[in-house]
C-alpha cells in the first residue's frame, strides 16, 4: 500500500515554484522530487527461492508483478505479489523494462514518466513525456529502493553488463523529434542520448548521443559494442571502447523514411548468442531485419517477407538455431530459422487471452517461453507460459495494467 499523500503533496507544491525546464544540452542535475524514503519499509514478500523469480513491469499502475518461476507450468500458477514501484506516491510514473543483476541481489527499473492521463504533470503517450526519467535500483530480497539516478526524458530499454557493474539505458524521446522538426532542425539534432550508469553507485558515467528515439539496446559478446534500435529507420552501432563512446548509424533497408516519417519504425532487438547477429524488429513494415556484426551492414536476403503483424522482443535458443519472435495484431509466436529468416511454425496466442503481445523470454531449460501481453491498456494484461515443443499455451496469469516487460531473477540474493 502506498504511503500517506501529504508529504508528497507538499513536496509537489514546493516543486511547482522551481524552474524545471529541460535543457537537452545540459546533463540532468541531481534534483530529487521524490519522498526521501518512498518504500523504505520494503515488503512482506518472501525473498526469491533457488528456482528464480519472474518480474513483470506494469507501466500503467506503477507496480511489479512477482511470480515464482518454479510454478510456471503448473495449473495453479499465479502472482505471488504485486508491489508498488516508483519515486512519487501520488502520480503514475510508468515503470518501463527491467534489468537483473547477474548475482540476483538487485534489479533495475526504468521510470519513464510518460503515462497518459496521470492526473498531473507533463506526461503524455509513450515517448512524449517532458519530465526527465529515472533508473531505480531495488533489493531483490524485499523490493526496497536502494538507489536512483536521474536521466533524460522517456527512458526506453535498460540492460546490464555481464559483470553487473554497468547499466545502459536508452531514451525513446519522440517528443524531441517533433520539437526539433517544428523549428526546422536537423535529424542529427533529434538524437536522444544513451545513459551509461554505474550500477553500484547509481551515478551517470556518460551520456552519449546516439539517434532519434532509440529504444531497444543489446551488447555484443565482448561488450565493447552496443546496438540500438532507432525510430529513424536505423540501427546505432556504439563503440563503447572509445573514450568518449562514439556512434554510427546503419539504415535498416534500402528504402527508408526519416525520423519524422519512418517507414519501418525499428523498436526491438534480439541478439544471436552464436553469431552475434542483430535481429531488428520493425513495427510499421513488420520486417525482422538482420545486421551482420562482421560487416556492420544489413543482410537483405533474410528480410524477404514481413510477418503478419508487428514483431516485438524475441528470444534465441542458446545454440542459436531458433529465434522465437512474438508479433502483435494477430498475437502469435513465430519460430524463425535464423539461417534463412523463414518462419517454421507459429503458435497462436489470442485464443488464450493475449492482446498486444510485447515480449517473449525462455525458461532456463528452454522448454517453455514466458510471453507478456499488454492487454487493452485499461484492464489487466496477461502473462502466458508456452510449451515450445507442443506449441500450446499451458498457463495464463492476469497481471497489472499495460505490462511491457518480463524478466527472470535468478541466484540467491
Amino acid at each position: 500500500m502506498r504511503r500517506a499523500w501529504a508529504p508528497a503533496l507538499a513536496l509537489l507544491l514546493t516543486a511547482c515554484s522551481e524552474d524545471t525546464t529541460y535543457d537537452p544540452n545540459r546533463p540532468p542535475d541531481d534534483l530529487e522530487y521524490a519522498h526521501p524514503d518512498p518504500w523504505g519499509a520494503g515488503t512482506v514478500v518472501p525473498p526469491p527461492g533457488p528456482g528464480g523469480r519472474v518480474i513483470v513491469t506494469n507501466s500503467l499502475d506503477d507496480t511489479l508483478s512477482l511470480l515464482e518461476l518454479e510454478g510456471a507450468t503448473r495449473a495453479d500458477w499465479r502472482e505471488l505479489a504485486r508491489v508498488p514501484v516508483g519515486l512519487n506516491p501520488v502520480e503514475l510514473e510508468g515503470p518501463h523494462h527491467t534489468a537483473v543483476a547477474p548475482d540476483g541481489a538487485a534489479y533495475y527499473v526504468g521510470i519513464s514518466n510518460f503515462v497518459p492521463g496521470a492526473g498531473s504533470g507533463p506526461h503524455g503517450t509513450h515517448g512524449s513525456g517532458t519530465d526527465p526519467g529515472y533508473c531505480l535500483k531495488l533489493d531483490a530480497r524485499d523490493n526496497r529502493l536502494l538507489g536512483s539516478v536521474r536521466v533524460d526524458p522517456n527512458p526506453g530499454d535498460v540492460i546490464i553488463s555481464r559483470d553487473g557493474s554497468t547499466l545502459y539505458q536508452t531514451h525513446f524521446d519522440t517528443r524531441k523529434i517533433q520539437e526539433v522538426a517544428q523549428r526546422g532542425g536537423t535529424q542529427e539534432e533529434m538524437a536522444a542520448r544513451l545513459a551509461i550508469i554505474d550500477a553500484r553507485t547509481m551515478t551517470r558515467k556518460d551520456m552519449v548521443p546516439v539517434c532519434p528515439a532509440p529504444h531497444a539496446i543489446r551488447l555484443s559478446e565482448d561488450e565493447r559494442t552496443a546496438y540500438v534500435a532507432c525510430w529513424s529507420d536505423e540501427v546505432a552501432i556504439v563503440d563503447l571502447s572509445a573514450s568518449p563512446p562514439t556512434s554510427r548509424l546503419v539504415k535498416v533497408a534500402a528504402n527508408v523514411g526519416t525520423a519524422v516519417s519512418p517507414l519501418h519504425e525499428p523498436y526491438a532487438l534480439t541478439l544471436s548468442p552464436t553469431t552475434g547477429e542483430v535481429w531488428v524488429s520493425s513495427m510499421s513494415s513488420r520486417f525482422v531485419q538482420v545486421l551482420d556484426p562482421r560487416t556492420g551492414a544489413m543482410d537483405p536476403l533474410r528480410s524477404r517477407r514481413p510477418l503478419d503483424g508487428a514483431p516485438m522482443f524475441g528470444a534465441f535458443t542458446a545454440d542459436g538455431k531458433t529465434l522465437y519472435m512474438p508479433y502483435q495484431r494477430v498475437e502469435a509466436l513465430a519460430y524463425i530459422d535464423p539461417t534463412t529468416g523463414d518462419v517454421r511454425r507459429t503458435v497462436e496466442l489470442a485464443g488464450a487471452g493475449c492482446l498486444n503481445v510485447h515480449q517473449a523470454i525462455l525458461t532456463p531449460d528452454e522448454s517453455h517461453a514466458l510471453v507478456v501481453c499488454e492487454g487493452d491498456h485499461v484492464g489487466p494484461g496477461t502473462l502466458h507460459t508456452v510449451d515450445l515443443t507442443e506449441g500450446t499455451v499451458v498457463n495464463t496469469v492476469r497481471v497489472g495494467i499495460f505490462p511491457d516487460s518480463v524478466s527472470i531473477l535468478r541466484g540467491r540474493p
